[in-house]
Protein backbone atom coordinates (compact mmCIF):
# COMPACT_ATOMS: atom_id res chain seq x y z
CA UNK A 1 0.00 0.00 0.00
CA UNK A 2 1.06 3.45 -1.12
CA UNK A 3 1.33 5.50 2.08
CA UNK A 4 2.26 8.85 0.60
CA UNK A 5 -1.03 8.78 -1.77
CA UNK A 6 -3.54 7.64 0.71
CA UNK A 7 -2.75 10.53 2.88
CA UNK A 8 -2.73 12.77 -0.14
CA UNK A 9 -6.31 11.52 -1.08
CA UNK A 10 -7.07 11.48 3.04
CA UNK A 11 -6.28 15.06 2.90
CA UNK A 12 -7.82 16.05 -0.17
CA UNK A 13 -11.33 14.35 1.93
CA UNK A 14 -13.99 17.09 2.78
CA UNK A 15 -16.64 15.80 5.31
CA UNK A 16 -18.96 18.66 5.41
CA UNK A 17 -19.64 17.83 1.26
CA UNK A 18 -18.79 13.90 1.64
CA UNK A 19 -16.68 14.67 -1.41
CA UNK A 20 -12.57 15.02 -2.68
CA UNK A 21 -11.09 18.12 -3.60
CA UNK A 22 -8.65 17.42 -6.50
CA UNK A 23 -7.02 19.54 -8.98
CA UNK A 24 -9.92 18.93 -11.40
CA UNK A 25 -12.44 19.60 -8.93
CA UNK A 26 -15.12 18.02 -6.66
CA UNK A 27 -15.24 13.97 -6.96
CA UNK A 28 -17.55 11.76 -4.93
CA UNK A 29 -17.55 8.07 -5.56
CA UNK A 30 -20.76 6.97 -6.39
CA UNK A 31 -22.35 3.47 -6.25
CA UNK A 32 -21.93 2.76 -10.37
CA UNK A 33 -18.67 3.76 -9.82
CA UNK A 34 -18.06 1.02 -7.47
CA UNK A 35 -19.82 -1.60 -9.56
CA UNK A 36 -18.01 -0.36 -12.73
CA UNK A 37 -14.58 -0.43 -11.36
CA UNK A 38 -14.74 -3.08 -8.86
CA UNK A 39 -17.24 -5.06 -10.58
CA UNK A 40 -19.43 -5.67 -7.66
CA UNK A 41 -23.24 -6.04 -7.21
CA UNK A 42 -24.99 -3.29 -6.06
CA UNK A 43 -28.54 -5.31 -6.62
CA UNK A 44 -29.80 -7.19 -3.96
CA UNK A 45 -30.37 -7.42 -0.06
CA UNK A 46 -27.98 -5.10 1.76
CA UNK A 47 -25.43 -6.74 4.15
CA UNK A 48 -26.79 -5.72 7.43
CA UNK A 49 -25.06 -7.36 10.45
CA UNK A 50 -24.30 -7.50 13.92
CA UNK A 51 -20.65 -6.26 14.22
CA UNK A 52 -20.53 -6.44 17.96
CA UNK A 53 -17.41 -8.68 19.29
CA UNK A 54 -19.07 -10.77 21.88
CA UNK A 55 -18.62 -14.17 21.43
CA UNK A 56 -16.54 -13.96 18.14
CA UNK A 57 -14.02 -16.51 19.28
CA UNK A 58 -16.90 -19.31 19.47
CA UNK A 59 -18.53 -18.31 16.14
CA UNK A 60 -15.14 -18.33 14.26
CA UNK A 61 -14.53 -21.89 15.79
CA UNK A 62 -18.10 -22.74 14.78
CA UNK A 63 -17.67 -21.41 10.91
CA UNK A 64 -14.19 -22.38 10.14
CA UNK A 65 -12.94 -24.92 12.74
CA UNK A 66 -10.67 -22.78 14.59
CA UNK A 67 -10.15 -19.40 16.43
CA UNK A 68 -7.06 -17.41 17.52
CA UNK A 69 -6.18 -18.73 21.19
CA UNK A 70 -7.88 -16.48 24.10
CA UNK A 71 -5.25 -14.27 26.10
CA UNK A 72 -3.85 -15.72 28.99
CA UNK A 73 -4.54 -11.78 30.88
CA UNK A 74 -8.11 -11.79 30.36
CA UNK A 75 -7.85 -7.67 30.74
CA UNK A 76 -5.68 -7.75 27.60
CA UNK A 77 -8.08 -6.76 24.23
CA UNK A 78 -7.56 -8.38 21.64
CA UNK A 79 -8.89 -7.43 17.49
CA UNK A 80 -11.74 -10.01 16.79
CA UNK A 81 -10.33 -11.63 13.57
CA UNK A 82 -7.51 -13.67 12.63
CA UNK A 83 -4.02 -12.22 11.87
CA UNK A 84 -3.61 -12.67 7.97
CA UNK A 85 0.10 -15.15 8.60
CA UNK A 86 -2.03 -17.63 10.84
CA UNK A 87 -4.65 -17.51 7.98
CA UNK A 88 -1.96 -18.68 5.53
CA UNK A 89 -0.17 -20.77 8.13
CA UNK A 90 -3.89 -22.84 8.84
CA UNK A 91 -5.64 -22.33 5.36
CA UNK A 92 -2.58 -22.34 2.81
CA UNK A 93 -3.89 -25.06 0.67
CA UNK A 94 -6.64 -27.03 0.69
CA UNK A 95 -5.84 -30.76 1.24
CA UNK A 96 -5.86 -33.34 -2.22
CA UNK A 97 -9.16 -34.94 -2.05
CA UNK A 98 -11.01 -33.30 0.69
CA UNK A 99 -14.73 -33.84 1.36
CA UNK A 100 -17.19 -31.27 -0.24
CA UNK A 101 -17.60 -29.83 3.64
CA UNK A 102 -13.79 -29.08 3.66
CA UNK A 103 -13.61 -27.45 0.03
CA UNK A 104 -16.69 -24.94 1.30
CA UNK A 105 -14.80 -24.06 4.69
CA UNK A 106 -10.96 -23.31 2.62
CA UNK A 107 -13.51 -21.08 -0.30
CA UNK A 108 -15.08 -19.21 2.96
CA UNK A 109 -11.28 -18.41 4.16
CA UNK A 110 -10.18 -17.53 0.79
CA UNK A 111 -12.26 -15.09 0.20
CA UNK A 112 -12.55 -14.14 3.92
CA UNK A 113 -8.51 -13.38 3.70
CA UNK A 114 -8.98 -11.42 -0.14
CA UNK A 115 -11.96 -9.27 1.14
CA UNK A 116 -9.92 -8.66 4.26
CA UNK A 117 -6.20 -7.03 2.63
CA UNK A 118 -8.47 -5.62 -0.62
CA UNK A 119 -11.63 -3.85 0.38
CA UNK A 120 -12.17 -4.29 3.75
CA UNK A 121 -8.67 -3.52 5.10
CA UNK A 122 -7.73 -2.67 8.54
CA UNK A 123 -5.63 0.27 9.21
CA UNK A 124 -2.74 -2.26 10.30
CA UNK A 125 -3.07 -4.94 7.73
CA UNK A 126 -2.12 -7.66 9.54
CA UNK A 127 -5.88 -8.74 10.48
CA UNK A 128 -9.14 -10.13 8.81
CA UNK A 129 -12.10 -9.30 11.24
CA UNK A 130 -14.14 -11.97 11.77
CA UNK A 131 -17.25 -9.78 10.45
CA UNK A 132 -16.73 -10.53 7.38
CA UNK A 133 -16.43 -14.12 7.75
CA UNK A 134 -19.75 -14.37 8.81
CA UNK A 135 -21.36 -12.43 5.81
CA UNK A 136 -18.99 -14.74 3.32
CA UNK A 137 -21.21 -18.29 5.09
CA UNK A 138 -24.19 -17.38 3.04
CA UNK A 139 -22.68 -17.90 -0.52
CA UNK A 140 -25.93 -18.42 -2.53
CA UNK A 141 -27.20 -15.23 -1.03
CA UNK A 142 -27.20 -12.10 -2.91
CA UNK A 143 -25.62 -9.16 -1.35
CA UNK A 144 -24.92 -5.81 -2.37
CA UNK A 145 -21.29 -5.91 -1.86
CA UNK A 146 -21.05 -2.70 -3.89
CA UNK A 147 -22.88 -0.96 -1.15
CA UNK A 148 -21.01 -2.30 1.50
CA UNK A 149 -17.40 -1.47 -0.17
CA UNK A 150 -18.56 2.36 -0.96
CA UNK A 151 -20.13 2.60 2.92
CA UNK A 152 -16.76 0.79 4.45
CA UNK A 153 -15.15 3.34 2.49
CA UNK A 154 -16.53 6.30 3.32
CA UNK A 155 -16.33 5.59 6.94
CA UNK A 156 -12.68 4.44 6.96
CA UNK A 157 -12.38 8.21 5.77
CA UNK A 158 -13.95 9.97 7.86
CA UNK A 159 -12.43 8.06 11.09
Amino acid sequence: MNAAALTAIVDRWRPETHTFHLRAGEMTPTLQDVSMILGLPIQGDPLCMNTTSNGWRGQMEDLIGMAPPTPEDPKERTPAGASFSSIRTNFGECPQGANEDTIRTYTHVYLWYMLSRTLFADSGGKLAHWCWLKALTVLEHRWSWGTTALAYLYRQVMI
